[in-house]
């Protein structure tokens, strides 16, 4: 996620515009989608500051996520991107849990695994991947499988949430944190009176040559798969095949493949509608932001697209494990994960603190979708051997 406007001002915009349609704009801190997109979570804050922001609820249900009994060790080392936390909030879990809690941030997933590939994992106890980058991870044997009888708050996540195709299998290897989703974007000084609301505007000849697409094979083929009906994890050579086809013909209707210049393309007028992550599209409405209203909006196309996950796993290494499994139980305790909501106002996967969420924050489809958007959603799955037919559609489509 990129920089961001005061937590005051983030609020009146939500409370003050129905702003944008659909699915609308939704902020997610750190993750994109799967190739960097130039939204890089850091804004200088850590939520480390040891201010007295936090409204005196630690939510604790009396349990310290310790391992089995074990007593915590006397620190926690946590490798994030950056205003993740509300003020005061690490500070808080300092005091009730007596852990010394150190934070360095980093701006991208990849950015965060090469540090870890560079200097080994045990550098950090406790990191914040996206969810394709726990899969990833994972095969690395870079994190760790999770002791969820030390995470009891582990049963507050929706039911969407606690089954990961991001992290299957038996061990669960990740926690969701905060979510968002990928779809269309675009100004509407360059689209004018046009309805958004499905794919097919990324295949209208009225704006050839002003669009991109995702650099990105699974985003860009999944957004194609979508637009025929299908899904974006299909592993049907039929269906793929289908989909290079589409997005052969779409080609020349498009400027760019882009992953990272989206969001300035959307503030200077030079590209739309385009697709886009939802962090480079908060971007955007937020550089544009003026008298209470941007240009910018954000829409998840009517056939659906990707729904997308930040998550906190423990490194291999990890030497404070007990005190990371603590963190993580903190963390989505019902009325501290509200905390956090209430803060970021992005998207919560922890359906008990929904009683603690503000209406307008659980009310707002541009941060919960109703549900007819979210049966259309999906995360993006290994998909296999079908990797290779992606992969050769895609280079098809590129030499096109």
């Amino acid at each position: 996620m990129p920089q961001q406007q005061s937590t005051s001002d983030r609020r009146t915009f939500l409370r003050t515009t129905g702003a944008v349609s659909a699915a609308g704009l939704v902020g997610l801190a750190g993750c994109s989608g799967g190739g960097g997109d130039g939204s890089d979570g850091s804004d200088g804050s850590d939520g480390s500051d040891g201010s007295d922001g936090s409204d005196g609820s630690d939510g604790s249900d009396g349990s310290d996520g310790s391992d089995d009994g074990d007593e915590l060790e006397d620190e926690l080392r946590i490798f994030q991107w950056g205003d993740y936390w509300p003020d005061g909030f690490i500070s808080g879990f300092e005091e009730e849990y007596d852990v010394s809690v150190s934070v360095s941030l980093y701006s991208s997933n990849e950015e965060m695994f090469n540090a870890l590939n560079a200097g080994g994992t045990g550098q950090y106890d406790l990191i914040f991947p996206s969810d394709y980058m726990v899969n990833i991870l994972n095969e690395q044997d870079m994190v760790q499988p999770l002791n969820l009888d030390a995470i009891p708050n582990f049963g507050n996540l929706s039911e969407m949430f606690r089954e990961a195709p991001y992290d299957p299998g038996e061990q669960r290897f990740s926690v969701p944190y905060q979510w968002g989703t990928s779809g269309i974007a675009y100004n509407e000084e360059m689209v004018g009176d046009i309805e958004v609301n499905s794919w097919e505007t990324m295949w209208n000849e009225e704006f050839s040559g002003q669009m991109s697409m995702l650099d990105d094979v699974r985003e860009t083929m999944g957004a194609a798969l979508k637009y025929l009906g299908y899904s974006l994890n299909t592993t049907e050579e039929s269906e793929i095949e289908e989909a290079k086809e589409l997005l052969i013909e779409q080609k020349d209707l498009l400027a760019t493949y882009d992953s990272s210049n989206f969001p300035t393309n959307l503030i200077n007028e030079q590209l739309s509608p385009l697709h886009a992550w939802s962090g480079g599209a908060f971007q955007a409405y937020w550089e544009t932001f003026e008298d209470g209203s941007s240009p910018v909006n954000y829409v998840i196309p009517e056939e659906g697209g990707v729904v997308w996950v930040d998550t906190a796993a423990i490194t291999a290494e990890a030497e404070n494990v007990n005190a990371a499994h603590a963190f993580i139980n903190h963390f989505l305790d019902a009325e501290v994960g509200a905390e956090i909501t209430n803060y970021t106002y992005y998207g919560s996967p922890n359906e008990a603190a929904e009683e603690y969420i503000l209406d307008e924050i659980l009310d707002n489809e541009s941060i919960y979708p109703d549900d007819e958007t979210m049966s259309n959603l999906e995360f993006i799955e290994n998909i296999g051997q079908a990797t290779t037919l992606y992969s050769n559609a895609w280079q098809e489509i590129k030499s096109a």
